[in-house]
């Protein structure tokens, strides 16, 4: 049946974390190996499927699209460190990377989809009591600043992003502290980077043109700094935390085609830095599909940025909006998403 669009408006609540942080910043992934599952298939039967795979049905450009592909999703969020856990409903911590890996394991394809932070989307916003006390159009980053506990968080943002998606179930969702940037890049022997822009008022090894084998310090810096560099705006971040994530990538998917204990050995060095929350541990699953799987690189959706006094605080703030036809141009990139028949779902109701 089709999805309510009030859906939208609810909080997620269970999602398991564990996964995509692996990809994205080199936590390491369980060796099929290790789990004995070697052999393992994966398609809509069988180990992962029971034949009838759930229809994807997404809303974008007011048009209902569907997919009866077998999709499986994970969510990276990486946190600033603004806020202070207190157990209270508004912590402050603000979600300064998201990107979601789409998996299809019809087309045996698989993406990420980096969004930016300040991607304005409607959210649920809560009262302190955690109640939804109104909906409200803001900067998807912000969704990360409510909730009582880490899942709460990870809830609030994997909800914005499944609105901003156009209802797309979001599977499992992981979240990292952008300070622990530094710890992943230790674990894998630093990251060799392009500096592209001058960013000697980061750090002065960071001169335009030169290559540069990052340190765990400088790594934080790369993919975090904005403020007083360039234009300071989120794009030329987003372009450094791209061109890090696809070595990262590179790095770790290397290493682990060539040595089955790579990732296991990774896996240990790295425990605590991720938030896992109520997630499985069995990543045999993703592993097979990372490297059987046609990758489509790193996608990134186009629209408008505008500045403006979002927050009523006196400040400008970039916002940006998101064309839907982007969106679904990337989600085609990798399944196979129709719009849905004039007749469709006459049958349900009948």
């Amino acid at each position: 049946m089709r999805s309510n669009r009030n859906a939208k408006r609810k909080i997620i609540i269970g999602i398991v974390i564990a996964v995509a942080a692996i990809v994205l910043f080199g936590v390491g992934l369980y060796a099929a190996e290790r789990m004995g599952l070697k052999d393992v298939q994966f398609g809509d039967s069988g180990e992962w499927g029971d034949g009838e795979p759930e229809v994807t049905e997404l809303s974008l450009k007011d048009k209902l699209y569907i997919s009866h592909d077998n999709i499986d999703t994970y969510l990276l969020i990486g946190t600033d460190t603004g806020g202070e856990d207190l157990g209270e409903m508004f912590s402050g911590e603000l979600a300064d990377f998201i990107t979601l890996l789409l998996v299809d394991n019809t087309t045996e394809k698989f993406g990420f989809l980096q969004i930016d932070r300040n991607t304005m989307v409607e959210m649920a916003v809560p009262d302190e009591e955690g109640n939804d006390a109104s909906i409200e159009t803001m900067q998807i980053c912000i969704s990360h600043w409510y909730g009582k506990t880490q899942q709460d968080r990870n809830d609030y943002t994997t909800a914005a992003v499944t609105t901003l998606l156009g209802d797309l179930d979001i599977d499992n969702t992981y979240s990292l502290e952008m300070t622990n940037i530094g710890a992943v890049n230790h674990a894998i022997g630093g990251v060799e980077v392009d500096i592209q822009t001058d960013l000697t008022k980061v750090d002065p090894a960071f001169k335009e043109g030169a290559t540069v084998l990052l340190t765990d310090e400088q790594a934080e810096k790369f993919v975090r700094a904005r403020s007083g560099v360039g234009k300071g705006t989120n794009a030329e971040r987003m372009a450094r935390q791209t061109q890090y994530m696809q070595k990262v990538y590179n790095l770790v998917m290397n290493q682990a085609r060539e040595n089955p204990e790579y990732l296991n050995n990774l896996y240990e060095q790295l425990k605590g830095k991720v938030y896992s929350g109520d997630s499985t541990k069995n990543f045999s699953k993703l592993t097979k599909q990372l490297t059987e799987y046609e990758g489509q690189g790193i996608l990134k959706f186009t629209g408008k940025v505008k500045v403006h006094d979002t927050l009523g605080d006196g400040k400008k703030h970039e916002e940006f909006y998101v064309d839907d036809n982007s969106i679904l141009r990337c989600l085609q990139t990798i399944m196979n998403l129709k719009e849905a028949p004039e007749d469709y779902g006459e049958e349900d109701e009948e």
